[in-house]
Parts: C-alpha cells; sequence; structure tokens
C-alpha cells in the first residue's frame, strides 16, 4: 500500500470519522459531527477506511461486504471512489482496526483501570480482522467494489470455450489477446505488455477519452430513461447529426437506436415498407449486421455456397469491374422487386476500396429507376474515417436516401442511428409507432455528443487525412514483392498481400510484436489497418517499421 499511497486523493478530512462522532436525528438521519480536533490532510481514502471500519464493527460475518458496499454505494452517490482507492480500501480498513487494538493494548497497559472503556471495540475489530486476513487482498477489493482479479489467459480462455464457444466467434491471433485496460491507441495485457492498437474504429477518438467516459458518467448519475420522455440529450444529438449532413441532401429525420445491426436492420424494414418491395442489392463480400435481417444483408457471413434469393450482389465499386453490367444482372435476378440497394462507404469486408464518385452515382441513379431506396452504410466508413468530413457519401456529391450509423457513435457505448427523409419516414407503415427503449437514452446520447465535440474540437477528420495519407505512402514504399496493393482514405488502409496464408501468418507476427491489425477481403489477404483516429505518425512509423521487419 505505502508505494501507492501518493497517488491517493489527497484532501482535509475529518481525520476520526467513526459513528461515535456522528448525531442523529429522530429519523435517523445525519443532524451533527463532532469532534473536528483530528482534522488532516491526508488521502480521502483514509477517512473512508475509518467510517468503514466503525460500521462495520459488530456486523454477523456474512454480512460485512454486504453491507459496506451499500455504505460505499451512498459515498459514491456523492463522490465516486476512483479505481485505486477501492482496490486499497480493504488495506486502509485493516490499518485502521490494526490501530485500534494496538493503541488499545498500549493504553490499557498505562491506564488499567479504565481497560473496559479503552477496550470498548477491541472484540469486534479482531473480529474484523480475522475475517479480513482469511481472504487474499484482491478479494477483499473486489468484495468492496473493487476491480475483479485478472484469470490467466489460458484459464480464461478455457472458461469462454466453455461457456461461450458454440456460438461466438473464435479468438483472434494464434496467441488471444487478453485486455485489461486500453487509453488512445493502447492496450494493456495483464503483464503489461502494450500492445498498438491499428485495429479498432469503434472506439474512434482513442479507448477511454475522458471527455466521452465522463459524459457518460455524468450523465449516469442524473438518470437513463427512454425515448417516451423528453430528455435533452437526445434531441440535441439528433439535432447536431442532422447539422453535419450537406444541407442539399434533404436529411431531416433521425431515429436513434443500439448497433449498426439495428439500424441497418430498421433501414432495410423502412426500404421494404415505403417501397412494397422484398429484394435488396450489396456488395459482393459486404457485412452490414447480425440480426436475421441484416444478416441476409452480409455475404460475409453466409455459408459457403448459400445465397439468400431476396439478396443481389454486385463487386465493389472501385475494383476495376464493370459496374453497370454487374447492376443489370443483380436486378435480374430479384424476383420481388428492388427494395434498397445498401453500400458500406468503405467497402470494408470486400478488401477496402475508394469508389468513384461516377460509379456511386450510377449506383443511386439505377436503384432509383428500379423503385428501390439507397442506403449509405456508415457504420465502419462515418465519423471522420475516411477523411476531411464526417461522412463518406459527402464527398461524392450524392444524396442518400438513407443513412445508417454505428459503432464508433459512442466511442464503445452502444448507440447507433438511422437517419432519413420525413417524407419517406411517414409513408412507413409503422411511422410514429418505432421505439427503441434504450435508443436514445440520455446516457447514450451524451456519449455520442462527446464523440463530436472531440472530432470537432481536436480535429481529428483531417488529422487522419494526413496520417492516413503517409502511411499508406510509407507502405507501399517498402517496395516488398508480397505487398499487391495498397488501398483506402483517411486512416483506413487495406493491404493486399499475395495470399491469405501470408496476410494471416504477418497479423499473427504483429501481434508478436505488440501491434494489432485485422484481416479482410473474400479470400482474407488484405492487411486491415483501422485504428482511433488518434493513432498519429509516430504510431504509423513503429506499425511500419514492423511490417518491413517482418516481411524481410
Amino acid at each position: 500500500m505505502l508505494p501507492e499511497w501518493p497517488r491517493l486523493r489527497a484532501r482535509v478530512v475529518h481525520g476520526d470519522f467513526n459513528l461515535d462522532n456522528l448525531m442523529l436525528d429522530g429519523q435517523g438521519r445525519l443532524s451533527g459531527i463532532l469532534d473536528f480536533g483530528d482534522c488532516c490532510h491526508t488521502a480521502l481514502a483514509a477517512d473512508v477506511a475509518v467510517a468503514l471500519a466503525s460500521y462495520l464493527r459488530g456486523r454477523p460475518p456474512g454480512d460485512v461486504f454486504r453491507v459496506a458496499r451499500i455504505a460505499l454505494d451512498g459515498f459514491g452517490s456523492h463522490l465516486p471512489l476512483e479505481p485505486l482507492e477501492l482496490e486499497l480500501l480493504g488495506d486502509l480498513v485493516v490499518a485502521r482496526l490494526a490501530a485500534i487494538v494496538s493503541i488499545s493494548t498500549w493504553r490499557t497497559r498505562r491506564f488499567p483501570e479504565n481497560a473496559e472503556y479503552i477496550e470498548a471495540w477491541d472484540d469486534d475489530s479482531w473480529r474484523l480482522l480475522e475475517l479480513f486476513d482469511s481472504l487474499a487482498p484482491e478479494d477483499v477489493a473486489r468484495e468492496l467494489g473493487g476491480t475483479r482479479p485478472t484469470a490467466a489467459s489460458s484459464e480464461l480462455a478455457r472458461r469462454r470455450n466453455e461457456a461461450l464457444g458454440g456460438l461466438l466467434t473464435p479468438l483472434t491471433y494464434g496467441r488471444p489477446v487478453h485486455a485489461v485496460r486500453a487509453e488512445g491507441v493502447w492496450i494493456d495485457e495483464p503483464d503489461g505488455r502494450r500492445l498498438l492498437d491499428a485495429y479498432n474504429n469503434v472506439p474512434v477518438v482513442g479507448h477511454c477519452h475522458p471527455r466521452v467516459t465522463e459524459a457518460v458518467v455524468r450523465q449516469t448519475r442524473l438518470g437513463a430513461t427512454n425515448a417516451r420522455y423528453l430528455a435533452t440529450p437526445l434531441v440535441e444529438l439528433a439535432e447536431r447529426l442532422l447539422a453535419t449532413f450537406p444541407p442539399d441532401a434533404g436529411l431531416d429525420t433521425v431515429l436513434l437506436v443500439n448497433s449498426g445491426s439495428e439500424a441497418n436492420d430498421l433501414a432495410w424494414r423502412l426500404a421494404a415498407g415505403v417501397t412494397g418491395n422484398g429484394g435488396a442489392v450489396v456488395t459482393e463480400h459486404a457485412y452490414h449486421g447480425v440480426t436475421a435481417r441484416a444478416a441476409l444483408l452480409s455475404p460475409e457471413d453466409w455459408p459457403p455456397e448459400e445465397r439468400p434469393a431476396t439478396t443481389a450482389r454486385i463487386p465493389a465499386p472501385g475494383s476495376g469491374a464493370d459496374l453497370a453490367a454487374a447492376l443489370d444482372s443483380a436486378l435480374a435476378q430479384l424476383d420481388r422487386g428492388l427494395a434498397a440497394t445498401f453500400l458500406d462507404g468503405s467497402l470494408m469486408s470486400d478488401g477496402i476500396y475508394t469508389p468513384a464518385s461516377s460509379e456511386l452515382r450510377l449506383l443511386l441513379e439505377r436503384t432509383h429507376a428500379a423503385g428501390g431506396l439507397y442506403v449509405a452504410d456508415e457504420v465502419q466508413a462515418g465519423h471522420g474515417r475516411l477523411g476531411a468530413g464526417l461522412w463518406s457519401f459527402a464527398a461524392h456529391g450524392i444524396a442518400p436516401d438513407v443513412v445508417t450509423l454505428g459503432k464508433p457513435m459512442g466511442n464503445g457505448y452502444p448507440v447507433a442511428a438511422v437517419v432519413t427523409r420525413r417524407e419517406l419516414a411517414e409513408r412507413f407503415p409503422y411511422a410514429g409507432r418505432t421505439f427503441s427503449t434504450f435508443g436514445g437514452n440520455p446516457v447514450a446520447a451524451s456519449a455520442a455528443l462527446a464523440v463530436l465535440d472531440v472530432l470537432e474540437d481536436e480535429r481529428l477528420p483531417e488529422r487522419a487525412a494526413r496520417v492516413g495519407e503517409r502511411l499508406r505512402a510509407s507502405i507501399a514504399g517498402l517496395g516488398k514483392q508480397e505487398v499487391v496493393e495498397v488501398r483506402g482514405a483517411g486512416l483506413l488502409a487495406g493491404v493486399q498481400l499475395s495470399s491469405g496464408e501470408l496476410a494471416g501468418r504477418v497479423a499473427d507476427e504483429l501481434r508478436e510484436h505488440g501491434i494489432l491489425v485485422g484481416l479482410t477481403g473474400k479470400r482474407e489477404d488484405v492487411l486491415k489497418v483501422r485504428p482511433p483516429l488518434v493513432f498519429a505518425d509516430e504510431h504509423a512509423d513503429v506499425l511500419v517499421a514492423a511490417l518491413d521487419r517482418i516481411l524481410s
């Protein structure tokens, strides 16, 4: 405990904040505090420990930690304890109890005639000391509300497989990442090793950005209701989002939901309801979500040799394919007509391509001519991922009918959105009745508002454009024959290697070098470099140097 003492928050404290120094009124409420003679400037947690030791004396052993947690909840409702304070609180309580019995012994020897008064707390204090001594320090911290102890990676993987392995996707990398904390572009493992995160786009403004986490905590303290009640964060977020879209796009209606999958599912329901049609066009290896309908729009997850009759595929715009001919073929496959075309602006799952504006205009025009709606899936491409401006479609001068947002919107807090035009929303058969209990709750909306603030204040889209361009040029400049092509825009790079087997090995070796990247493309032969937007030039240099060593 002593080495950590300087890291604890300090303030002027009471110094002897025990039950004997409190006065209560007839209803048992605190009405006064006595004995300020022990006031001093020291660790805040020490004062909490003094109060807790007093409050727990005389409790049955099975009730000690339950009562302690209730007391700490009460304290935390006014001033939450920090993780380190909770971690050390058990030691501080033990130190207080040890001081009580030690001082009592010393005073009894000096004043034996007053032993009964001096030793009044000793028996209860000893019982508590024995209880705390019977537990490991980390168990005491956990019982008091601290973080749970970190299990060994191999043991945790075994437990994961037993409890979740039947359905959950396998762990990534030959040696799985065991994340215990994260900050900015770094993820920490239990042994203290830091991994450079060049993969995760969900924490778009960096892992645990203080403004976002504080916005979540602050609103959590105030309350989290639902969209049937008036709440400023929901309305403000909708207004802020609409203000970011091009004025001529006509996008004026927002519905907040919980995930990108839910957003795309709702976009499909809207399109099918408005058009009366039942077919969809997506790119060849697209991913749009995990709900029952969104999965039908996600060839990346289809079982081998299986294609839903309601979904037709086209090659990724930007891949060099004849898009017009591919559209003719795709539309001819849809017996129930076209309800919607879905396009992920980053073409992430297809292998990361940059479409030409003429291709997207063609796609939009042909979609409308076939009676369908054009859905711009900005879940992965949006929030400045592809450079200047928040939304990828805006750079092409097109006006989608529906825009879907997800993953990065709350920087890790579940929140997503469907944005469309009022005239389409009002033609939806469920207009005025669409609802999500958690969609747009004030905590989620506060997180998303903080993300928009950080993107603007720290100019992250502009920074992403600059850092990403330099990163792709540096990788292409390595001159390695294994690198077939480097694609992407903004802070997104798709590094196509000569085979999927090689790409898998390189991703694993980068992990051993302390750098995380992913794989994408139909053959998984493309390294997916998609870091938080706070990724800087020095981080890019580390990645490029490691890739150079591995390919050599």
